[in-house]
């Protein structure tokens, strides 16, 4: 209990310096990212380090880009005062600390917590079930991926060089099928077990068997898909499957299933990778389920239309999130457009394939 109540109050008092108080403060940001760098290599080494600067890297690099290009094109600041490559290059890199401050401050809180302070918590025996599984299920998401893609490695076809990136995609849908037939069966599994231990235990009628369960494991699979699955794209970045997985839990278990899982999932993603973004992909990336959600057990036109009306509001609502955010902006939508368009596309049609594919295999 000490040790989460330290971690909380660190994560608070941190982002409260960062995204808030300090937010304008060029030295005070760059102070506070050598102190965060420190601390997060004592806490979990170098390497761990290292592939968490690899993984930001190229979005910081095309964000740098947008600063530049708009200091050359003498775009009017955010303070609508006229632009200059000194005063955007300054409120560039003061963005970027801020991005690289908030993606540290959430690396060392998890570095500082973990499933067993979550489960000393005086949490009713309801709540403690979904940390019970969603542990269980995100430690066999994350470690049964790599033994996937080992097997999938063997198979000849894989093993050619300069795979195209459609190649690449149906490879990785591939992957991304055995791991949501795994994943699924374990959840359906373990919530039983769980259900039928709390019968016993605590009383109690149970409800549906595995709904619960299920859901969770939707969750899950929009969080390892996120950020388990990721292809590089042209220009630095790279797709993710999230969206692929998002489209398909609306269009296989609904709305309420597909507002969980892209909300809850893309978020949770989003704080291990992301965390200045959580709050927009918790409301659009939830949207998105919530709509392809509807086509639900509906005609095969509205499978289409609503999953592709889903995929829109991906592209526009992000692009309106972070240009009205004030610790975003307008580089930040600019910079995020092309990838998002590439991502909603690629969610769209994967998402579909992958519900095509599902319906030949006992779910």
């Amino acid at each position: 209990m000490t040790r989460l109540f330290l971690a909380l109050l660190f994560l608070l008092t941190a982002l409260t310096l960062v995204c808030w108080l300090w937010l304008n403060n060029l030295l005070a940001q760059a102070l506070v990212w050598a102190v965060l760098t420190l601390a997060l290599l004592a806490l979990s080494g170098f390497q761990r380090w290292l592939g968490s600067l690899k993984l930001v890297l190229p979005f910081f690099l095309t964000l740098a880009s947008v600063y530049l290009l708009f200091g050359v094109i003498g775009v009017k600041t955010p303070s609508n005062e006229p632009g200059s490559l000194l005063g955007w290059l300054e409120f560039g890199l003061l963005r970027i600390l801020l991005f690289i401050n908030t993606v540290l401050v959430f690396r060392i809180f998890f570095a500082l917590v973990s499933f067993d302070d979550l489960l000393r918590l005086p949490l009713k025996i309801g709540i403690q079930k979904y940390v019970l599984l969603g542990q269980s299920l995100y430690e066999t998401a994350f470690s049964a991926y790599p033994e996937l893609l080992a097997h999938q490695r063997q198979i000849a076809s894989e093993q050619r060089s300069g795979l195209s990136f459609t190649h690449r995609f149906k490879a990785r849908s591939a992957s991304l099928l055995a791991l949501l037939l795994s994943l699924l069966q374990t959840a359906r599994y373990k919530g039983d077990q769980i259900d039928n231990r709390i019968i016993l235990c605590h009383g109690g009628k149970q409800g549906r068997t595995g709904d619960w369960a299920i859901n969770l494991g939707f969750i899950v699979l929009v969080t390892a898909a996120t950020m388990l699955v990721p292809i590089p794209v042209p220009g630095g970045g790279f797709f993710n499957f999230g969206d692929v997985m998002i489209v398909f839990v609306g269009l296989y278990a609904g709305k309420k299933a597909g507002a969980l899982a892209g909300g809850i999932g893309s978020a949770i993603a989003d704080l291990l990778l992301f965390p200045l973004f959580a709050p927009i992909t918790l409301a659009v990336k939830g949207l998105e389920g919530f709509i392809c959600g509807l086509a639900h057990g509906k005609a095969p036109w509205l499978k289409i239309v609503l999953p592709l009306l889903g995929s829109c509001v991906i592209v526009i609502g992000y692009f309106l999130g972070e240009w009205f955010m004030p610790t975003l902006g307008k580089a930040v939508a600019l910079a995020d457009l092309p990838v998002n368009i590439v991502q909603a596309s690629a969610g769209f049609i994967g998402g579909r394939a992958l519900f095509a594919a599902a319906q030949y295999l006992d779910l």
